[in-house]
């Protein structure tokens, strides 16, 4: 039997964009995401950091070529020629994994006194990244994973006094055998044990 329609207002379905837990992470290409949204971000995600107050924000667009028929002056259909999708967030903590992403470079070797040496330099590829974003509104959760991205454009870092440095990021959606991206919205708790798993709590 199939599924009934869903009704047409209903509020359950209205989330707000509250992270879940640290609500960002990054890992090399290609990482898998957590399989489940009540799962863990193990390793090699690790947590990026403090975004600023406006959080992420997911952009989508697309490039099309109307065909036009000899007999009318209207278009009888419009073709995607082109579809991206980005992920534009500002970073708060500096530290080796923020900076590089930032300046698409290597990450630094960090000194035993927590000391970093980078350079910038004009000899190196362009860097490849995995990042998810978690959030969380009661007991649903949102997830949105690029498995492959690479840095599309960086904002100014203004050095302000009383305000934070901010590293302004774009992060564009790069092919993966055919996938952006990955969306996942499910429970936040292990329906097994009812156990609230996320990551900002393994973390912890």
């Amino acid at each position: 039997m199939p599924p009934a329609p869903p009704t047409a207002v209903n509020p359950a379905e209205v989330q707000v964009g509250a992270p879940n837990g640290p609500g960002i992470y990054v890992a090399p290409p290609g990482t898998a995401p957590p399989d489940a949204t009540a799962d863990e971000w193990a390793t090699p995600w690790r947590i990026l950091g403090y975004l600023s107050e406006d959080g992420p924000t997911v952009g989508q667009s697309t490039d099309s070529t109307d065909i036009t028929p000899w007999q009318s002056v209207s278009p009888i259909r419009s073709v995607i020629t082109a579809r991206g999708v980005t992920l534009q967030f500002v970073m708060w903590q500096l530290n080796e994994v923020t900076l590089a992403m930032y300046f698409d470079a290597d990450v630094p070797a960090v000194a035993a006194d927590g000391s970093i040496d980078m350079d910038i330099r004009t000899d190196t590829p362009q860097h490849l990244y995995a990042v998810g974003i978690d959030s969380a509104d009661a007991d649903r959760v949102f997830r949105l994973v690029f498995g492959r991205a690479s840095l599309s454009s960086a904002g100014d870092m203004q050095l302000t006094r009383g305000a934070a440095v901010p590293l302004d990021v774009t992060l564009s959606a790069l092919d993966d055998a055919g996938k952006l991206a990955n969306i996942k919205l499910g429970p936040r708790e292990d329906n097994g044990n009812g156990r609230r798993r996320a990551a900002a709590e393994a973390a912890a």
